[in-house]
C-alpha cells in the first residue's frame, strides 16, 4: 500500500501553512481530548479550543485561509474554523449519536500520529521499559506451562520484544550522535555541563544506558531465552503443534507457512542475542565514550581560553604544578599573587631517585695477544684437528658399522664423554657430501650412562662400499 493510500492526502496541509504553529497546538488539544474522552462530543472539543488557545486565536491573522467574516469576527468563530480546518484536512470524522448530538471520532492514522506528536512535545524518555527481561519472563511461563497457544504467542511476543529492543538501541546510539552536533554550538562551560549532566545524563544514561547494565541486562538473560527457543526449536510434534495454533489465529495460510514463520522467528531472535552485545552494546559504549571524552575536552578548552582572572590562574597553577623548582615563575607572579608554598611529608620526602648519568662513546680498548695466549690457541686447534676431526670422526663410524652397511643407536657405546661427543659430531657430518656415510634421525632417544642422543640409522654410502 502507497503512503498516500493509507492517509488523507492534505493531512499535513495545516502544518505546512503559516499558522502551523496554531494548527499543532490545536492537534494537541484534539489529542488531550479523545483520550479523555470514549465518546468525544464536538462542543467539548470547541470548549477545549476556546479557553486553551484563546490567546494564540486572538493573534492569529489567518491570511490565505478559507475563513468566513463571521468566524474571523470573534475567537468562537476562529475555534468552530479549526474544528472545520482540520475535520477537512482528515484529522478526524463527524458522527451523529442516538441523543442528535455531533461526536468526534479519531482514525487510526491519526490517532498514531497525534501520539506521536505528543511524545515529541513531551520529550520524556522511555523509562521503565523491560524488552529483555520481558521476553525471558514470556518464554520461561510459556516453557512451563502446557498449553501450545502460550508456546506460540510467547515466540511472536518474544519476536516483538526483540525488535522494539533494536529499535531502542539504534535510536540510543544516533541518539547520542545528536549529543555531538550539539556541543559544537556551545561557547560556554556552564552550557556543556548542564548538557551533558542534565540531558545526557537523565535522557540517555539514566533513562537507557544504565537499565541495559543493571535491570534489562542482555547477558544476564540470554543463555536462558536461547535455552527455550532451541528446545521448541528441536521439537518436531511441539513445531507442528504450535503452527497448527498459529493457523487458527491466522497468523498463516498454511500449517508449513506457520511452522516456517516460527522457525524463521526462533533463529532471528537467538541469532540477535548472539549479536547484541557485539553490534550494539559495545558501539553505544565506545559512542559514549567518545561523547564524555569529547565534552571533557570541551569544558577543559573553554576553561583554558577564558581570559578572566580564573582563566589566568588556571593557568598559572597548571605552570607551578608541572614543575616544582619554579622558583623563576614563582618570583614573577609574587607581585601579583600573595602565594605561599605548602609542602608536606610523604615516605619518599627524605630522598630522591638518583637518575642515571648519559653514558659517552669512548675509546675502544685494543687487546693484545701475548705469546702464550697464541700458543695456547693453537694447541687447542691441534687437538681439535687430532682427536675430533673428520678422519676421526669417519674412524668412529667405521668402528660402529663394521662388516655391516647399517647400524643404529643401539650399536654406539656411550661409555664415556668422547663417545658422546662423536656421537653429536657424527649427526653433524653426516649432511657432507665427502662423508662415507649417511645419518637419519628417528622418532624416541636412546640413554645410557646418563648421555641421552635420538634415535639414528647409520648408513654406509653405496658409491664408497
Amino acid at each position: 500500500m502507497k503512503f498516500f493510500e493509507a492517509v488523507p492526502d492534505e493531512l499535513f496541509s495545516p502544518l505546512a501553512s503559516p499558522n502551523r504553529a496554531l494548527y499543532a497546538d490545536a492537534l494537541d488539544v484534539l489529542y488531550t481530548a479523545y483520550r479523555e474522552k470514549l465518546k468525544l462530543p464536538e462542543d467539548m472539543l470547541y470548549s477545549m479550543l476556546r479557553s486553551r488557545l484563546e490567546q494564540q486565536l486572538a493573534e492569529a491573522t489567518f491570511e490565505g485561509e478559507d475563513i468566513d467574516e463571521d468566524e474571523l469576527r470573534d475567537i468562537s468563530g476562529r475555534a468552530r474554523f479549526l474544528i472545520r480546518k482540520l475535520g477537512s484536512k482528515g484529522w478526524f470524522e463527524k458522527e451523529r449519536g442516538t441523543d442528535f448530538r455531533e461526536y468526534i471520532t479519531v482514525p487510526g492514522c491519526s490517532s498514531r500520529l497525534l501520539e506521536l506528536f505528543h511524545a515529541l512535545r513531551e520529550d520524556t524518555p522511555a523509562r521503565g521499559y523491560s524488552y529483555v527481561f520481558g521476553t525471558y519472563s514470556t518464554l520461561k511461563v510459556a516453557h512451563e506451562s502446557d498449553s501450545v497457544y502460550d508456546k506460540m504467542a510467547a515466540v511472536y511476543g518474544a519476536y516483538d520484544n526483540t525488535r522494539a529492543l533494536i529499535n531502542l538501541l539504534q535510536m540510543v546510539y544516533h541518539n547520542v550522535k545528536h549529543y555531538f552536533q550539539m556541543q559544537i554550538d556551545m561557547h560556554n562551560v556552564g552550557e556543556v555541563l548542564a548538557s551533558h549532566f542534565d540531558d545526557f545524563g537523565q535522557k540517555v544514561m539514566e533513562a537507557y544506558i544504565r537499565p541495559l547494565k543493571i535491570k534489562d541486562s542482555v547477558p544476564k538473560y540470554r543463555v536462558p531465552i536461547q535455552n527455550v527457543l532451541t528446545d521448541w526449536a528441536e521439537n518436531d510434534d511441539l513445531l507442528i503443534a504450535m503452527a497448527n495454533a498459529a493457523l487458527a489465529d491466522r497468523r498463516g495460510d498454511t500449517p508449513e507457512n506457520c511452522r516456517a514463520d516460527l522457525l524463521r522467528k526462533i533463529y532471528w531472535i537467538q541469532e540477535c542475542y548472539d549479536n547484541l552485545e557485539r553490534d550494539y552494546l559495545d558501539e553505544i559504549d565506545a559512542q559514549v565514550r567518545r561523547y564524555t571524552r569529547a565534552a571533557t575536552q570541551k569544558i577543559e578548552n573553554l576553561t583554558n581560553r577564558d581570559q578572566n582572572i580564573r582563566g589566568n590562574l588556571h593557568t598559572v597553577l597548571t605552570a607551578l604544578s608541572r614543575n616544582r623548582r619554579a622558583a623563576d615563575l614563582v618570583d614573577t607572579i609574587q607581585p601579583v599573587f600573595r602565594l605561599c608554598e605548602q609542602t608536606y611529608l610523604s615516605e619518599s620526602s627524605l630522598w630522591y631517585r638518583k637518575r642515571p648519568g648519559k653514558r659517552t662513546k669512548a675509546a675502544p680498548v685494543l687487546v693484545q695477544e701475548t705469546e702464550a695466549d697464541t700458543a695456547a690457541a693453537a694447541k687447542a686447534a691441534a687437538l681439535l684437528r687430532s682427536e675430533y676431526g673428520r678422519g676421526a670422526i669417519a674412524a668412529y663410524v667405521q668402528g660402529w658399522l663394521g662388516e655391516s652397511d647399517v647400524c643404529r643407536s643401539e650399536d654406539i657405546p656411550l661409555k664415556n664423554d668422547k663417545d658422546y661427543v662423536m656421537s653429536l659430531l657424527a649427526v653433524l657430518t653426516g649432511g657432507d657430501r665427502s662423508a662415507d656415510f649417511t645419518v637419519q634421525e628417528l622418532d624416541g632417544e636412546r640413554r645410557e650412562n646418563g648421555y641421552a642422543i635420538p634415535e639414528l640409522q647409520i648408513s654406509r654410502k653405496e658409491n664408497n662400499e
